[in-house]
This record gives structure tokens, sequence and C-alpha cells, in this order.
């Protein structure tokens, strides 16, 4: 009795073993971190496809004062942004630890600014306003993943893209804008699989 439940763990163990293997071998989800700055996440979800979720964060903050005629001008601004964007990549050819794909990407960037102006000139009102800026964006691009171990690698990847926004200001008078961007795009990258 004992050597049958014995028999039968082993060839379970033998059975499965193989698979856990396989399973350890192929890393479905790993943490990214690339340039231009962002992180995310790329998801394996099959062995020729993956998506790449991202996003970045950014904030600026100045102080300007000028002097004219002994009279002094200063400006505040502080600014932030956020930005997001989803890429879908498609797994041509594999070269050992190294493999090629091109890439569908999609982006969103939303920024807010506000800025004051004071003036000791006589007359002169101080003055504020906020702008807020929106784009959206799709691109595409060739790339290559290369495996530096189990658990790391880096990619690369060049591409051309369009970009529209739109500019909304309110200050004394209110402004409204929009327009269209285009260009190539350049990004590098590092994949951690946890």
């Amino acid at each position: 009795m004992r050597i049958r439940r014995f028999l039968v763990l082993c060839f379970v163990l033998t059975a499965v073993t193989p698979a856990l293997v396989c399973a350890q071998d192929t890393r479905k989800v790993g943490i990214t971190m690339a340039y231009p700055a962002s992180f995310g996440v790329l998801w394996h979800t099959s062995s020729k496809m993956a998506i790449r979720p991202e996003i970045a964060f950014s904030g600026t903050s100045s102080e300007t004062t000028s002097t004219v005629a002994n009279q002094s001008i200063s400006n505040e601004a502080d600014g932030w942004g956020i930005g997001t964007g989803v890429s879908a990549i498609f797994y041509l050819r594999t070269y050992e630890h190294l493999r090629t794909y091109v890439s569908p990407r999609f982006s969103y960037t939303y920024g807010s600014s506000t800025s004051s102006i004071a003036s000791t000139i006589t007359g002169a009102l101080p003055t504020s306003g906020t702008q807020t800026t929106k784009g959206i964006g799709g691109f595409g691009s060739f790339g290559a993943q290369y495996m530096l171990g189990d658990r790391f690698s880096v990619f690369g990847e060049v591409g051309f893209g369009v970009v529209h926004s739109t500019t909304d200001s309110s200050a004394v008078t209110a402004i409204s804008a929009s327009g269209n961007a285009w260009g190539t795009r350049a990004g590098v990258g590092v994949v951690f699989y946890p």
C-alpha cells in the first residue's frame, strides 16, 4: 500500500515539475521604468502579444522679478501635469534573448498652471490666471527587448506620432486654442519581473 502511494506521488511530481518550471520561466507581469520619464506595467497576454500601460507626473514652480525705472513687476507661477499611455506590443521575431516588436500607442496628457502678477507701477492692478492643457496622441513604433537575465530586460523603440492639444486660459481675457503636432518619438526602458 505504501509503495503504491509512493509510486503515485512520484508519477504526479514527475508530471507536474516540467509544467512548474515552464511557468516560472515565462513571467507574465513586469514593472517598467522608461525614458521619457514614466513607469508602468508590462503584461504578457500571450507569447506573441503584451500590453504596457504607463503613467508620468510633473510639476513646476517659478518666481520672476524684474525692475523697470525703479518699478518692480513680480510673477509667480505653479503648475502640474499628468500623462498616461497604453501600448499594445506585437512580437515579430525572437533571436535567442532578443525579441523585436511593433507597437501602436495611445496617450493622454493633462496639465494645469496658475500665475499671478503683482506690480508697484502706479495704477497697475494685480492679475492672476489659470491655464489648462489637454493632449491626445497616437503613435506607431518599432522596438526590441533584450533579456539580460531571468528577471531583468531592457528595451528601446523608435517611431512616429501625432498629438492634438487644446489650451484654455482665463486671465484678464479668456483664450482658447487648439493645434496638432507631429514628429518622431524614441524611448528606452527597463523591465523588472518580480
